[in-house]
């Protein structure tokens, strides 16, 4: 659960809340790779033959995806299409704003990322953007059961070694964020990908830059929404 500081009762004051430790989404919330991720689909839809395929999935797996819109005699092709079409396609892949700030000013063990991305997706994707991959980093290749289920943010609380209770999810999609409600986390929302109104969360913000952590005497994680 949050702790509240004596500022987020003031209206207009900064918010605070302490936490035992970060679990990150990665696209649309530390880096943006939209414009590559729609390409790709968009290709991909192309090549598998669906007439009016539109991408809109942000933060759904992509092996669920493919499940949805592919019959069951093909999927594995298709998985492996999307797979190798996401991996050539970097371009424009940037990080966030107030991203390695926010992350540099966390120390290890004390974060991870949590993303539907593969592992090989994940890791081209952050080196592209300039992001460091942490150790203990769950991917969908991690799990059996994708976001909005709960288990990829209750596995890196687990890895992490920490209740998930204590942890705050940082995500930017309403499948992320659904999963981490499941999961009990306190929940931060991104603006982004999709707009705030559709953002169901304990605190939103606009961007990173609006939030700065710090590592208490006790060990604690005071977040500072701004």
């Amino acid at each position: 659960m949050t702790i509240p500081d004596d500022a987020s009762a003031r209206n207009g004051s900064p918010r605070r809340f302490r936490v035992d430790a970060v679990l990150f989404d990665l696209d649309g919330t530390l880096i943006d790779s939209t414009p590559a991720t729609e390409r790709a689909w968009r290709l991909w839809g192309e090549q598998m033959g669906l007439e009016n395929f539109s991408y809109g999935a942000h933060g759904i797996p992509a092996q669920a995806l493919v499940e949805q819109f592919i019959e069951a005699d093909r999927q594995s092709d298709a998985f492996e299409l999307i797979k190798s079409l996401e991996m050539a396609d970097t371009t424009g892949v940037v990080r966030k704003d107030g991203a390695v700030e926010l992350l540099g000013s966390l120390p290890d063990g004390a974060w991870t990322i949590v993303t539907s991305c593969t592992s090989g997706l994940a890791q081209t994707r952050m080196r592209a953007a300039g992001i460091a991959e942490p150790a203990l980093m769950v991917t969908a290749d991690h799990v059996t059961h994708g976001k909005p289920h709960p288990e990829p943010f209750l596995l890196g609380a687990s890895r992490l070694g920490v209740d998930i209770n204590r942890c705050l999810v940082v995500e930017d999609a309403p499948a992320g964020l659904a999963s981490g409600r499941a999961a009990g986390a306190v929940t931060l929302a991104v603006a982004g990908t999709s707009a705030a109104t559709e953002l169901d969360a304990d605190h939103r913000v606009g961007s990173l830059s609006a939030v700065s952590a710090e590592v208490l005497p006790d060990g604690q994680i005071q977040i500072t929404l701004h």
